[in-house]
């Protein structure tokens, strides 16, 4: 194994354990704070390590006028809306339950992209597909553990990350994914700052909430982003999106030992099962 590769393999655990720690940070948070507040909040501490990080990268310079509409779209689907649904979704559902809800993107983002491009997609997927399907009927089967406003937030999450994607890559050609994304992050504070003034909270007692807000904010949509784009540099799509397949196990874990979540056996069964077909179609779709 390569130097850069056996790096990148470690950073990517790093990132999993940093997103971990996000998803138990929000899940806690949302509780004390709207949620456009704290998505509001987290973006604006983004903003400087992302800076830093293409400025010594490639330079900072201003977006080009004509991408500026797809930039906002992009923004506002996957900046600002996908992530208010998620942390809404935390409202209602354990942590380890959403991210193995979220984790049925792979499979609907490969239909779309068959459905789009008019292409029969392949059995093997199909048979993915239905797993999934079965993974997620047992999941929301047992209705004790959630509310159904959660799985509804999870369902409006996939749709929105799918129109992000295809917004995102009318992008490619003009900028880098951190140029990208950091353009992203600058309209979606912008956007978003009105609202979350507006919501803020009277008081928060909780300083160690905040100050995990802070570091979260700076470690998950920064250093977290940069280590994600240096895993699909080194190690591919494929290995990279088989690493994020398993934050619903840590997720998981980590609702059960911090925030005292528990997912029934069922839903543990159907976690599992959207698990390997995710990876399945990772694989696969390569």
């Amino acid at each position: 194994m390569k130097r850069n590769q056996k790096t990148s393999h470690l950073l990517m655990i790093l990132l999993l354990l940093i997103w971990t720690a996000d998803a138990v940070t929000v899940s806690a948070a949302v509780s004390a704070m709207p949620e456009i507040f704290l998505l509001c909040f987290k973006t604006l501490c983004s903003i400087p390590v992302l800076m830093l990080f293409v400025r010594f990268r490639e330079g900072l310079r201003l977006p080009k006028r004509g991408t500026i509409p797809s930039l906002v779209l992009a923004a506002l689907l996957g900046d600002v809306f996908y992530f208010f649904f998620e942390y809404s979704a935390y409202r209602y559902l354990p942590i380890g339950q959403v991210t193995v809800l979220l984790g049925i993107m792979p499979v609907f983002s490969y239909l779309t992209d068959c459905l789009i491009r008019r292409s029969r997609p392949r059995l093997s997927i199909l048979a993915a597909s239905a797993g999934s399907a079965a993974g997620l009927a047992l999941i929301v089967w047992d209705s004790r553990a959630g509310s159904l406003l959660g799985y509804v937030c999870c369902a409006v999450c996939v749709a929105l990350w799918i129109a992000y994607g295809y917004a995102a890559r009318r992008l490619d050609r003009d900028y880098s994914p951190e140029a990208i994304t950091l353009y992203e992050s600058v309209i979606a504070a912008v956007c978003m700052l009105p609202f979350a003034l507006a919501a803020r909270p009277a008081v928060i007692s909780a300083r160690d909430l905040w100050l995990g807000i802070v570091g979260m904010g700076a470690l998950t949509a920064g250093i977290g982003y940069i280590i994600e784009v240096r895993g699909l540099i080194d190690l591919g799509t494929t290995v990279s999106g088989i690493y994020l397949n398993f934050l619903p196990v840590l997720t998981a874990a980590a609702g059960f030992l911090f925030l005292h979540q528990t997912m029934t056996a069922r839903q543990m069964i159907g976690g599992l099962i959207v698990i390997a077909c995710g990876v399945f179609v990772v694989l696969k779709d390569k």
